[in-house]
């Protein structure tokens, strides 16, 4: 049944609490969907509906009589948009399918909000902070939402629908970290109790801290290179990043801090028969000796020597995890062998993704002088 109109404008609607009996009004905006209340006041309501409806219905028709008189295409949906820049994603980038997954579930939302039949002209700066405001208690999520409006705008821009990014007008949201950043004093503490565990957690370590790779990167190292291989040994060890796909190639005579590659591969080499460096040596409930090691069980490894070792958190953080251990090698490889090697061991196209690595969070001294 559709709603009675109450003999009130187009885009006025009312509500009445029924706690209260209080009859309020509010104004949606045809372009967007989105409503905004007027309160509680009829004829004030429908004063302010009939100016909007004038101000936006002549907004709307000066953009199409603009493009008319221009001689140029109106601008496309920005379903039509968010279609192509996926497109672009899936078939020129070939990212990942994580991310892709990634990238389609935020531009969804984005639709969601703006309208999928809205035109790319139609949509201001205001309406996209609107959108990230309402992410206010969840500042990863606002983050990830302008990240994908950047990229959707800057597709647009490069296909020739809009002139600049909106998106990248917008102030980007504070994002604070609370997990505790892994020094190189605390990494040899939790390497002391994981040589008392299971073999291939030490191994792990020392192969993320050689390599600053990711841990599905170090779990998918293998002996020599297959079919399928995305990881391997030969005269160098080479990676192709599964987060990324960039390619990664470092010499066996890597070393940092009191470590080599060749030594540590070495190590990994046991009585037990695998394809993978980072293997398991003895039957568990769902593996048996020489199935790779899960990158969750790597994670729950890491977890049981570090607590053994009893690194905690400070300052309300909470503990660091494998994944910290990247870092520190990054931090590592910008102090010995400087921020071009630790960018591209890491596998960064750009500097300031090694940068955020490189930020120690208020953990380590700054040593001047």
């Amino acid at each position: 049944m559709r709603p009675r109109r109450h003999n009130l404008p187009m885009n006025l609607y009312r509500s009445e609490d029924k706690t209260s009996g209080k009859v309020y009004y509010a104004y949606r905006d045809p372009r967007t969907g989105k409503r905004h209340g007027l309160g509680s006041n009829r004829e004030q309501a429908i004063a302010d509906t009939m100016a909007l409806n004038s101000a936006i219905y002549a907004s709307i028709a000066t953009t199409r009589l603009s493009a008319i008189v221009e001689n140029k295409p109106s601008s496309p949906t920005f379903g039509r948009v968010l279609s192509r820049h996926l497109e672009l994603c899936e078939k020129k980038r070939k990212l990942a399918t994580n991310t892709l997954k990634n990238k389609a579930s935020t531009g969804r939302a984005w639709e969601k909000t703006l309208g999928a039949s809205t035109h790319l002209s139609e949509i201001t700066v205001r309406q996209l902070v609107e959108v990230l405001d309402s992410y206010e208690d969840r500042p990863r999520m606002a983050l990830a939402m302008r990240s994908a409006a950047v990229d959707i705008w800057k597709d647009a821009v490069e296909e020739g629908w809009a002139e600049d990014n909106l998106a990248a007008k917008t102030r980007a949201p504070t994002v604070v970290v609370n997990r505790s950043r892994l020094t190189l004093p605390d990494f040899m503490l939790i390497y002391e109790q994981a040589m008392k565990l299971d073999a291939w957690i030490p191994r792990a370590m020392e192969l993320a801290l050689l390599t600053s790779q990711r841990r599905e990167d170090i779990a998918a190292l293998e002996f020599r290179r297959g079919k399928d291989s995305t990881a391997w040994v030969d005269d160098r060890l080479y990676v192709i990043q599964g987060k990324t796909k960039n390619k990664v190639s470092i010499p066996l005579d890597t070393g940092v801090a009191g470590f080599t590659l060749s030594s540590t591969i070495k190590a990994c080499r046991d009585n037990i028969v695998s394809r993978w460096l980072i293997h398991h040596s003895r039957p568990r409930t769902l593996s048996k000796p020489g199935d790779q090691v899960w990158i969750d069980t790597i994670t729950k490894g890491f977890a049981r020597a570090r607590d053994l070792a009893g690194i905690k958190g400070e300052n309300g953080k909470t503990p660091p995890s494998f994944h910290e251990i990247r870092s520190l090698s990054i931090r590592l490889y910008t102090e010995s062998q400087g921020g071009d090697y630790a960018q591209a061991i890491a596998g960064h196209k750009d500097s300031a993704t090694t940068a955020i690595y490189r930020d120690v969070r208020g953990d380590e001294w700054v040593k001047v002088g």
